[in-house]
C-alpha cells in the first residue's frame, strides 16, 4: 500500500523514477515536533478527493502584507468574486498529484517509528472522512511513498558519502528527479539548565506569556560547543552552515520540479521567535560561529534569517530567459512558536520519571500561556507547522517579490481556544543586516567549497 525506502544500501533501494505528476517532500527532524507536524498537515491537505479545495492554500489576511490586502478587500460592485475565505489550488480532477515523504534525520529507528506514526493517524483521518460520506482518492494510499533518508546535520558527510550533509545530498541527487518543498525544520540549542528564581522573576515582571517564549537569563546554554569533529561551532553549523549548504546543493533539483505540479518550488526555514539583531554581539563576523557567546541559539536563527534573505534574493527573481533550469526557487522563514518539543527535554535533567513530570507541566505551563491569550503559543506541533505548511502551498500572487520584501517570514498566531492562523511578519531589522547577512554568505561558501574540495567533489 504504501512503499518504503531507506538511505542506506543495504536497504530496500532508493529514489524514485521520473514523476511529472508526483509531489516530493523533503522534511529534516521529521521525526517529532515540528517536523512530525508538517508532515501530517501534508498528508492531510494533499491527500483530499479531486476538485476538493486544499484549505492550507486559502489565503489569510493576517498573513498577506499591506500592500497585498487589496486582494482580500472588496473595492466596487463590480469587482469580481473575492479571494477571502477561498482555497487557492484544488485536488486536480483529471490528474491528482502523489506524493513523496522524505524523512531526513538521524535515527532509522525513530524515523520508522515516525512514519508508522504518520501512517496510522492518516488512515483514521481517511476512514473519518469516509464516515462522512467524502469521496475517498482512488489509488493515494498505492502511490504514497514515505521513506526515511539518514541525515546528520553536524557531520559534513565527506566524500559526498554516508548520512552527513554532502553525503545525504548527493544521495538525494542521485535518488530523486526533483525536490518540490524542501523544509529545513531540524534544528538544535546547546540548553543545559535553567535557574527556577530568574524564571520566576521573569513571570512576575514580564507575565508568564512572555517569559515562556522570551526567555530572558533563566535559560543556560553550554559556551563554546563545537561539533563533532572540532572544526565548527557545534550550534552555528547546525543551524546556519548546513542548512545553507543544503540549499546551495539542491537547489538544482529544486529547479526541476516539473511545472505541471499545483505548487511551485520553496524552501521553508524554521526560525525562531527569539531571532533578533539584539542577540548579537557588536562585532559578529569577528566570532561568526558564535563560539564566544553565552547564548548561541537565538544568535544562530538571527543569523540564518540573514542568510535566508540573502539566498531567496539570489534564487527567487525570475530570471528572465525563461530557462527551465533557472526556475525561481523562493526561499522563507517561518516562526512556528511554541509548542513542546523535545528541544526542551535538555533541560530536565536525567531522571527519568521527573524528565516526564517538568515535561507534562512544560506543556501545561504552554496551555495556560495560551488561555491567557498568549498569540505565541500555539501548544500543539501540528498548529505551529500551519505557517510552515502556508508558506510552501500559498500562490505567489500573494507574496512580495524579494526585490520587495525578501525571505518573508510567516509567524504562528495562536488563539485562546485554539484556532491558529498565520501572521504576515519580516526578518527583524533585515534592511540593515544586509551587509552582516552578505558577509555570513561569503564564508559560508568559503567553507561549503572546502568541504566539496577535500570530498572531492570539485
Amino acid at each position: 500500500m504504501v512503499s518504503t525506502r531507506s538511505s542506506r544500501r543495504s536497504g530496500v533501494g532508493v529514489g524514485v523514477e521520473e514523476d511529472e505528476n508526483r509531489i516530493i517532500v523533503v522534511v529534516t527532524g521529521a521525526n517529532s515536533g515540528y517536523g512530525l507536524g508538517i508532515c501530517q498537515a501534508l498528508l492531510s491537505n494533499l491527500s483530499l478527493p479531486p476538485g476538493h479545495p486544499v484549505p492550507a492554500s486559502t489565503p489569510q489576511p493576517t498573513a498577506l502584507p499591506p500592500s497585498l490586502q487589496h486582494l482580500l478587500s472588496p473595492s466596487s460592485s463590480s469587482s469580481p468574486p473575492l479571494d477571502r475565505g477561498k482555497a487557492t489550488k484544488s485536488i486536480s480532477e483529471t490528474k491528482p498529484p502523489t506524493l513523496t515523504l522524505i524523512l531526513a534525520c538521524r535515527s532509522e529507528t525513530k524515523a520508522l517509528e515516525a512514519r508508522q506514526t504518520l501512517l496510522e493517524g492518516h488512515e483514521k483521518e481517511l476512514s473519518k472522512r469516509e464516515k462522512k460520506g467524502m469521496q475517498s482518492r482512488e489509488g493515494w494510499l498505492e502511490g504514497l511513498r514515505i521513506v526515511w533518508e539518514g541525515l546528520n546535520l553536524d557531520d559534513p558527510g565527506m566524500g559526498g558519502k554516508g548520512n552527513g550533509v554532502l553525503g545525504f545530498c548527493e544521495r538525494l541527487k542521485d535518488g530523486y528527479p526533483h525536490i518540490t518543498t524542501l523544509y529545513l525544520n531540524a534544528g538544535i540549542a546547546a540548553f543545559c539548565g535553567l535557574s527556577y528564581l530568574r524564571f520566576i522573576k521573569q513571570i512576575v515582571t514580564e507575565g508568564m506569556p512572555r517569559a515562556m517564549s522570551q526567555p530572558g537569563t533563566w535559560q543556560f546554554e553550554e559556551k563554546g560547543v563545537r561539533s563533532a569533529d572540532g572544526e565548527r561551532g557545534m550550534v552555528w553549523g547546525t543551524n546556519v552552515f548546513a542548512p545553507y549548504v543544503m540549499i546551495r546543493e539542491l537547489v538544482p533539483l529544486l529547479r526541476r520540479s516539473p511545472h505541471t505540479l499545483p505548487f511551485a518550488p520553496r524552501v521553508i526555514y524554521t526560525s525562531s521567535l527569539t531571532a533578533r539583531a539584539s542577540k548579537l554581539n557588536e562585532h559578529p563576523l569577528d566570532d561568526f560561529q558564535l563560539l564566544d557567546y553565552p547564548h548561541t541559539y537565538s544568535a544562530s536563527k538571527y543569523m540564518a534569517d540573514l542568510v535566508m534573505v540573502q539566498l531567496d534574493q539570489e534564487y527567487g527573481q525570475p530570471s528572465g530567459e525563461a530557462l527551465s533550469d533557472e526556475r525561481p526557487v523562493r526561499i522563507f522563514t517561518v516562526d512556528p512558536g511554541c509548542v513542546t518539543t523535545n528541544l526542551g527535554r535538555a533541560n530536565f535533567g536525567s531522571i527519568a520519571l521527573l524528565v516526564k513530570l517538568k515535561f507534562f507541566l512544560y506543556w501545561l505551563a504552554f496551555y495556560i500561556c495560551r488561555l491567557l491569550g498568549s498569540p505565541w503559543h500555539p501548544v500543539y506541533a501540528d498548529q505551529g507547522a500551519l505557517p510552515m505548511i502556508y508558506a510552501a502551498l500559498i500562490p505567489d500572487k500573494y507574496l512580495l517579490e524579494p526585490s520587495q520584501v525578501p525571505s518573508q517570514k510567516f509567524a504562528v498566531h495562536a488563539t485562546r481556544w485554539g484556532k491558529t492562523k498565520v501572521d504576515y511578519g519580516e526578518v527583524d531589522k533585515w534592511e540593515e543586516g544586509e551587509e552582516l547577512g552578505r558577509g555570513i554568505v561569503e564564508r559560508c561558501e568559503v567553507l561549503r567549497k572546502e568541504w566539496r574540495r577535500r570530498s572531492g567533489l570539485e
